[in-house]
């Protein structure tokens, strides 16, 4: 540990010649996971991130973040890629500069729609170390970020309790050059003790077979009594670039947060018009043993239009560092 801490600390004093400030943080996570189909087995995985940051001499701000983990498995699950590798696919890395006018963001961040969006997964999660409880055949999370390599642009900016977003994604294969686009809006609410969030977006994007894109709707609320809730709608059109196979995604989240103790539960089930239900719920549930050290369990059920249900779960602990 203490070759570690040195380690770190000889980064920060060097960078700090260049740089305002340069930060390192870590997670660590141990336990079993295992389901239909999977013996249960261990669990381990570590993870870095350094964080970048400074300011000009009139005010801009600016950094960089890099998620080790990420950047060497790369978007496409590949390894060596991303930002180990490539300078046009930096998988686990991005860079923003803010100002006056707003933020502009590069590289793997959210689009426009997952910015505005709240996500049914996302409220009151304690989250769980093999991520059960939004892996499940009914989750929508990342909509239709990552059709080609990841790597986004997005502008955003906030006024009071309004905030606006527009991004890109290219396709860098040649020789077709496709773009996608997304356009996202949210505000939010203060009702006295409960924060109402609302959120609406679009997003399109050109396929192998065609144009497709998406449009959802979500409202997340939270309330001081440590409950938490969010649902969200989404129109799916020409789903895969398949023209005229429509169809629509509905996600709900709930959670509870007392002291230590954190629950969640979420359901989400995709509705084509062309073929049969396919939903799934996730389950989760952590107690915080304070200093970084997390108890969490997850579990996740599969329920396909065709065929046996499947589920998954884990147990361990989540260490933050």
């Amino acid at each position: 540990m203490k070759k570690v801490l040195f380690a770190s600390t000889a980064l920060v004093a060097t960078a700090g010649v260049a740089a305002a400030e340069v930060a390192v943080s870590g997670k660590a996570e141990m336990g079993i996971f295992g389901g239909t189909g999977i013996e249960t087995q261990f669990f381990q995985d570590l993870d870095v991130t350094f964080g970048m940051s400074g300011t000009t001499d009139n005010g801009l701000s600016f950094g960089a973040s890099i998620d080790l983990d990420e950047s060497w498995q790369g978007t496409n699950g590949a390894a060596p890629n991303g930002a180990l590798a490539n300078n046009a696919d930096d998988g686990g890395a991005s860079i923003f500069v803010s100002g006056d006018f707003g933020t502009l963001t590069m590289g793997d961040t959210d689009g426009a729609l997952d910015w505005a969006m709240t996500e049914a997964g996302n409220v009151g999660n304690p989250g769980s170390i093999n991520d059960d409880e939004t892996s499940h055949a009914g989750y929508l999370g990342a909509y239709l970020d990552g059709s080609y390599d990841g790597q986004i642009v997005r502008y955003d900016n906030t006024y009071g309790d309004f905030g606006f977003a527009v991004s890109i994604e290219a396709d860098d294969t040649a020789p077709v050059r496709n773009v996608g686009y997304a356009v996202g809006v949210k505000y939010n609410l203060d009702l006295g003790g409960t924060t109402l969030n609302l959120g609406v977006g679009h997003q399109q994007a050109t396929l192998a077979a065609g144009e497709t894109s998406q449009t959802g709707i979500s409202v997340g609320t939270k309330m001081a009594a440590g409950v938490s809730a969010g649902v969200t709608y989404t129109m799916m059109n020409d789903i895969g670039g398949a023209a005229g196979v429509d169809g629509k995604h509905i996600g709900v989240g709930v959670g509870y947060s007392a002291g230590a103790v954190s629950l969640h539960a979420n359901y989400g089930q995709f509705d084509p018009d062309n073929a049969g239900k396919t939903s799934g719920y996730g389950l989760a549930a952590g107690y915080d043993l304070g200093g970084g050290l997390k108890l969490l369990a997850g579990y996740g059920k599969n329920e396909p239009a065709a065929g046996a249900s499947t589920d998954m779960y884990s147990f361990g602990a989540s260490m933050s560092f």
